[in-house]
């Protein structure tokens, strides 16, 4: 083994090179010199090959710009996320992250510590309304490149409307917009994992037909309909007034994905109109609380001894004892000292029996979850449901609307006059509740106000949970006269902020989480080419503008794949800082030395990664294999940037 150490990789990963080694790992031999066989493929895949000249028509989604799109996404990002100490609370172990910066770079700096990782995805993105927003994607130029590229500039840098939409154009640029996005976010998912979009009438079904790209339609989990307005608003000044707006759900892998169940109680709470009943008397026994709904026997009279004979059968049972056996329909009583209880008579006018619900097995091995009741001189038998307060989610959102999101603003001290639309926190409880466990972490890139980091502190505060929230959100100028400017604040961005901060203080358990606050910024490090192409001979890997010790630990943390939420601990050694999160320990300082370094490697627990500065090792060659070469004997691998 070399003695040199391993550089790190500033640049997030070559999307496009991994797949392609993806690719070759399935299909060796198909791509070679820079080009796709498509014929050999088509060969090994059994399928016929569409060839471009032959304009095949085929199914599918495309729109003006989508290879501009695909460009943006697969194009690495050198950038990194700066730490703000001062607006942080308890910034070395927090939990919840609040990310300020535009969502396309910060989903691809995202992508090597949080893949596989995100339980929960919920965005509310744009509209694409005559006032929306619309994002830019090229985070170095601010908002003006974006509001040029959109049509929403005139040739005086003034903002004109961005409605009218010539050839397309406007439902284009947003599908552009969400693409590289989407693609991104999706990678985040947990293979159990989902993602929920809003959307209204503007964009459903383009969306709809992006997400079954992304994702495959066989991952198209379903649509909510809420109902957000009752009253009804006249929007186009043509049709009905308008009700409602929409919410796509997809999942990362649909077969790992079970019924969508929450909480009845809380259900019924939020949406009365629509949750109805679950007045059931709760009972315990020794396994816990129950409750009891339904008898054990098949109500559909389809389900008999003709249909399932394996399901027709006697039971025996000792209301003393409690014993519970099984035997074969008969007009005998094979056990003199139980009770005998036939199955239920069938009224059809054809068969005898209804059909049990569950098997003979499956009666003798969790007979503590039936309840066996004496009605005159005939005994019932009932199920037991041990998740006493869960019942099925319906996919109709009533009975909460954009007034309640105000309200959830106004709980907590905000000004609701700061915000407008609010998604009400209410609504995304129930999404938490159905689709993450208790220590899940839940992204929102289209972070806004903040609705989502508040539902996940309320839902915590409600079963005890700790998941994370991890929220991103564009710093958008506000308007010069909007009650927020006016309460002095700049941006959306210190509208969250506040807002977040006003949960920890509010809401129960919150404030223990904590909110590590970091911006998205160029990377403390030269490239190693310059902006035309040639090798960068700067003597140090630094960049000129970099000062910050966190922000040049956080860059390497990152990039090292560590996650947000992992604690931070700083050690001390002389002149010598070191940085230790999620198992990698990133060492700043001049006067570096062996001693110094053995100190890090004996930390506990101990990092499994260290790394160090090339600018705090430059002319130290030996320096460098004595550090490889006793980190090798600690089991711990070296790396330089």
């Amino acid at each position: 083994m070399t003695d040199e150490p391993v550089k790190v990789e500033l640049q997030t990963p070559d999307l496009a090179a991994r797949n392609r080694a993806a690719f070759d790992e399935l299909f060796p031999g198909v791509a070679a010199d820079g080009v796709v066989d498509a014929d050999k493929m088509g060969e090994l895949l059994g399928l016929d090959v569409a060839h471009t000249n032959e304009g095949r028509e085929r199914y599918g989604l495309q729109w003006a710009g989508k290879q501009a799109a695909i460009h943006s996404l697969l194009t690495p990002s050198s950038g990194t996320l700066i730490p703000d100490l001062q607006r942080s609370d308890q910034f070395s172990k927090a939990a919840n992250v609040l990310i300020e910066g535009d969502n396309l770079e910060v989903l691809k700096l995202l992508q090597k510590a949080y893949n596989d990782r995100v339980k929960l995805i919920y965005i509310d993105p744009p509209y694409n309304t005559r006032n929306d927003f619309v994002y830019n994607d090229d985070f170095s130029d601010g908002l003006r490149s974006y509001l040029d590229y959109t049509g929403q500039l005139d040739d005086g840098g003034n903002r004109v409307s961005a409605d009218v939409d010539v050839a397309g154009r406007r439902h284009s640029r947003w599908l552009s917009m969400m693409y590289p996005r989407l693609l991104l976010a999706r990678n985040l998912l947990t293979q159990d994992g989902l993602l929920f979009v809003s959307i209204d009438d503007n964009e459903v079904s383009s969306l709809r037909l992006l997400l079954d790209e992304v994702f495959g339609p066989e991952n198209f989990v379903g649509t909510f309909v809420w109902v957000s307005n009752i009253k009804g608003r006249q929007i186009s000044g043509a049709g009905p007034a308008g009700t409602k707006e929409y919410m796509h759900a997809y999942a990362r892998n649909k077969l790992n994905v079970e019924d969508f169940r929450a909480s009845a109680s809380f259900l019924k709470e939020v949406m009365p109109s629509v949750y109805k009943g679950f007045k059931y008397n709760v009972k315990r026994d020794e396994y816990g609380p129950y409750v009891t709904k339904n008898e054990l026997y098949n109500t559909n009279s389809a389900f008999n001894e003709v249909t399932r004979p394996n399901l027709v059968y006697d039971i025996y049972y000792n209301p003393e004892s409690g014993e519970i056996r099984t035997a074969p329909v008969s007009q005998k009583h094979v056990h003199d000292d139980m009770e005998k209880i036939t199955p239920k008579t069938n009224n059809n006018g054809v068969n005898k029996y209804h059909a049990y619900r569950w098997s003979k097995e499956k009666v003798l091995a969790e007979s503590h979850n039936l309840e066996f009741r004496k009605s005159g001189t005939k005994w019932r038998i009932y199920t037991k449901v041990r998740d006493v307060d869960s019942t099925s989610v319906k996919d109709l959102f009533m009975d909460v609307s954009t007034n309640n999101g105000s309200s959830d603003l106004e709980s907590i001290g905000i000004n609701p006059a700061w915000f407008d639309y609010p998604k009400p926190v209410g609504l995304l409880q129930i999404l938490i509740d159905l689709a993450t466990d208790k220590d899940s972490v839940v992204l929102d890139f289209f972070a806004g106000s903040g609705s989502t980091a508040h539902a996940v502190a309320m839902q915590n505060a409600r079963d005890g949970g700790s998941r994370k929230s991890l929220m991103v959100t564009l710093p958008e100028p506000l308007p010069k006269n909007s009650d927020a400017r006016v309460a002095g604040m700049h941006n959306i961005t210190d509208i969250t902020y506040r807002r977040l901060m006003a949960v920890a203080e509010h809401v129960e358990g919150a404030a223990s989480l904590g909110l590590r606050v970091m911006s998205l910024g160029r990377s403390n490090f030269h490239s190693t080419e310059t902006a035309e192409g040639e090798l960068n001979l700067s003597s140090s890997t630094l960049s000129d503008d970099a000062s910050d010790v966190y922000a040049v630990a956080a860059e390497v943390l990152l990039k090292e794949g560590v996650p947000l939420d992992s604690e931070w601990v700083e050690y001390e050694f002389g002149q010598v800082s070191a940085h230790v999160s999620g198992g990698v320990a990133v060492v700043i300082g001049d006067s570096i030395d062996l001693a110094t370094a053995r100190n890090v490697f004996d930390l506990d627990p101990k990092p499994h990664v260290v790394v160090f500065l090339e600018d705090d090792l430059a002319g130290q060659d030996a320096l460098k294999a004595n550090l490889v070469a006793n980190a090798k004997t600690c089991g711990i691998t070296v790396k330089t940037v």
